[in-house]
């Protein structure tokens, strides 16, 4: 299931860097978030590959833990992943992904710091799966946590 989640979200950032590379360069985050949100749940919904995703929820900034907020012991005053797939009102969680800009360094370490906090077993989330996306100008970087795992790779994007 984690190669899926990987596979699932590389295709829907190559596909950004493709289709909407000018938000990218342009250093908008937000709206190559939303792009990139919306070919993942595309994938979701139309690609036979993805099919087992369909029965969760993929959700942008979503800061609630059942009624409360999503706090963790490095966000004790809340916090709103970019993107996460999961099942609401459950504590089922497979993927937590945060995503910063190529000329963005502010907060870096606290969204990995946050990724570490989400797929840590105890901390009351256990995302199968986080990963922190730098959207360099050739090609994202992917930072990958699963427990106390962590992985890089670079894909560059050739035009």
């Amino acid at each position: 299931m984690i190669e899926k989640l990987k596979k699932l979200l590389k295709k829907a950032v190559e596909r950004c860097y493709y289709d909407d590379k000018f938000l990218i360069e342009q250093n908008m985050e937000r709206p190559a978030v939303a792009r990139i949100f919306y070919y993942m749940q595309n994938l979701i919904d139309y690609d036979e590959e993805f099919s087992e995703f369909r029965e969760y929820n993929l959700d942008v900034e979503y800061n609630k833990k059942g009624r409360g907020q999503k706090v963790t012991d490095n966000r004790e005053n809340g916090s709103a992943p970019d993107i996460i797939l999961h099942i609401r009102q459950e504590n089922v969680n497979l993927l937590v992904v945060e995503f910063k800009s190529h000329k963005n360094y502010k907060k870096t370490t606290d969204d990995r710091l946050k990724l570490i906090d989400f797929t840590k077993l105890g901390q009351g989330y256990e995302y199968k799966l986080g990963v922190f996306v730098k959207l360099y100008y050739k090609g994202p970087k992917l930072s990958y946590y699963e427990g106390n795992n962590n992985q890089e790779e670079q894909i560059i994007i050739s035009n």
